[in-house]
């Protein structure tokens, strides 16, 4: 057996080396000292003592613009000020500054209505043709975030919680939009996010200028206010030194991308340098109309009725700490950003490469304005650990054992050849599960790799055993054949796709 234990040997060394890493967020800072403080004090306990998580932060205040950037990119890299992230739905207050120019340009009003504006689309239900461009911006269409009418709606989601690009497989949102039926803003419009009603507000900006929307936001908005750092990607990877996304401490995850989707923050990056210009270009007597416009209240937020909610274009407005506070969040697999500006002048940038950071709550701190609803936990539930421990760890054992202890028990039937390949599929595919959902940040690292040395024991085994094995046990074949069939293609299908979103990133 010693080729066993060799080749288990090998197998830590490779999976040591491709196991998750760490890198303290507060161990690397840069730009403002003070600042870079002020945020480490405000992440949870497991951030700033460790994980690959970085932050790039710009406040602004009495017209003085101070930055900070804390942690890293990649685990490796440390952030600085001009790092890009991606942007999340913070790209829908710039989609909604399109829609303001083009109002201003008089290219379209917020009455105009769905069927009007597309002549040629047949629209399944009237009522979705009858949503209006404020409805749109407003969030009040009624039109659901993501369709579950779209065909791959399941596989989207499923490969979204393993943390690859869920948004690649779905279809262009107009052509989505068409066929919908039973969904629109009804009698009395109310507040309901949706990331299909801006992609649909952003292709139809497009249709009008006569202009897809990446060219028209870079001649109406990005040119105007200097932002050459904010850009939209169609094809999939990711700009030159971006800070590459991650669901928590050490678990990459892939970007976005699908361009009908942008509008939303798919295949979107940008810098808190150009989110700066963006969020103090309108702050002068002399702003142009259409950045003041989109902070127009124009419905009303329940969810936010304490801090007397609205929305404008795109905008959440709130009053807050004596004053009103226009804000936006984004979040997607790996990163959550967040912005926002006062009407006594502040304003504050808060870009994370890491979906465990509370930008909200450190944009919302660094601004003096209570937010309780985005408290968060200091650390995942125990449940969530756990978890992570079984399946990076207990899985492969139990694996382990059913193969060197062949005998038939309680709960479980002989030995056969069936059954082995089905327990180190299922084996490969729990241990590369634990590696996209796992709370890494908070598990010791080399519980992975110690898992794959069990897994490759547990083959080296079933090599030994092989030949004296027969195919399947028992009188009932096709029962026995059956049982190995499903849970090994479920596995099986598994294992391919983690396989195949690991392979993906970047």
């Amino acid at each position: 057996m010693w080729w066993a234990f060799a080749a288990a040997s090998l197998a830590l060394v490779v999976a040591f080396l491709a196991s998750p890493g760490s890198a303290g967020v507060t161990s690397r800072t840069t730009g403002d000292a003070a600042l870079a403080g002020r945020v480490a004090e405000l992440l949870p306990d497991g951030q700033s003592a460790g994980g690959s998580v970085g932050l790039s932060v710009a406040l602004v205040e009495r017209g003085r613009t101070t930055r900070a950037a804390l942690g890293t990119t990649d685990g490796s890299t440390p952030v600085t000020p001009d790092t890009v992230f991606e942007t999340g739905s913070v790209q829908k207050v710039l989609t909604a500054t399109l829609l303001a120019e083009l109002l201003e340009a008089k290219k379209i009003t917020l009455k105009d209505t769905l069927a009007e504006l597309w002549p040629d689309v047949r629209f399944a239900d009237p009522a979705v043709g009858a949503i209006t461009i404020r409805q749109l911006a407003t969030h009040t269409s009624g039109l659901p975030s993501i369709p579950p009418q779209d065909p791959a709606f399941v596989p989207a989601m499923a490969i979204h919680l393993l943390g690859g690009n869920g948004y690649a497989a779905l279809s262009d949102p107009m052509r989505t939009l068409a066929t919908l039926t039973g969904v629109g803003p009804g009698e009395s419009p109310s507040f309901a996010y949706s990331n299909l009603g801006y992609a649909v507000l952003a292709e139809t900006l497009a249709e009008v200028d006569g202009r897809d929307y990446g060219t028209a936001l870079r001649a109406h908005v990005l040119d105007p206010l200097g932002m050459r750092d904010t850009t939209i990607r169609d094809t999939a990877g990711t700009p030159r030194g971006a800070a590459l996304p991650h669901s928590t401490a050490g678990v990459p995850t892939v970007p976005f991308t699908n361009l009908p989707w942008a509008a939303v923050g798919t295949g979107t990056w940008t810098t808190s340098a150009d989110l700066v210009k963006f969020l103090t270009a309108g702050r002068s007597p002399s702003a142009p109309t259409a950045l003041t416009r989109t902070h127009t209240p124009l419905a009303d937020v329940p969810d936010y009725a304490k801090h007397d909610g609205r929305i404008g274009l795109g905008w959440q407005i709130w009053k807050a700490a004596g004053t009103s506070v226009s804000w936006h969040n984004g979040l997607t697999n790996g990163s959550r950003t967040f912005v926002a500006k006062t009407g006594d002048g502040r304003a504050v940038v808060v870009l994370a490469n890491s979906t465990r950071t509370p930008v909200e709550k450190i944009g919302f701190s660094l601004l003096g304005i209570a937010a309780p609803e985005f408290d968060e936990p200091q650390s995942p539930h125990p449940a969530f650990i756990a978890l992570t421990l079984l399946l990076a760890a207990g899985a492969p054992a139990l694996v382990l054992v059913g193969v060197v202890r062949p005998r038939r028990s309680r709960f479980s039937r002989p030995l056969d050849r069936l059954k082995v390949i089905s327990l180190l599929v299922t084996g490969a595919a729990l241990s590369l599960l634990s590696l996209r959902i796992g709370e890494w940040g908070h598990v010791p690292t080399v519980v992975w790799p110690i898992g794959v040395g069990l897994l490759v024991l547990a083959a080296a085994a079933s090599v030994r055993a092989w030949q004296r094995l027969p195919v399947a046990r028992g009188s009932h074949t096709w029962l026995r054949v059956l049982s190995f069939a499903v849970p090994t293609l479920v596995f099986g299908a598994l294992l391919c796709t983690v396989a195949v979103i690991t392979a993906q990133l970047p």
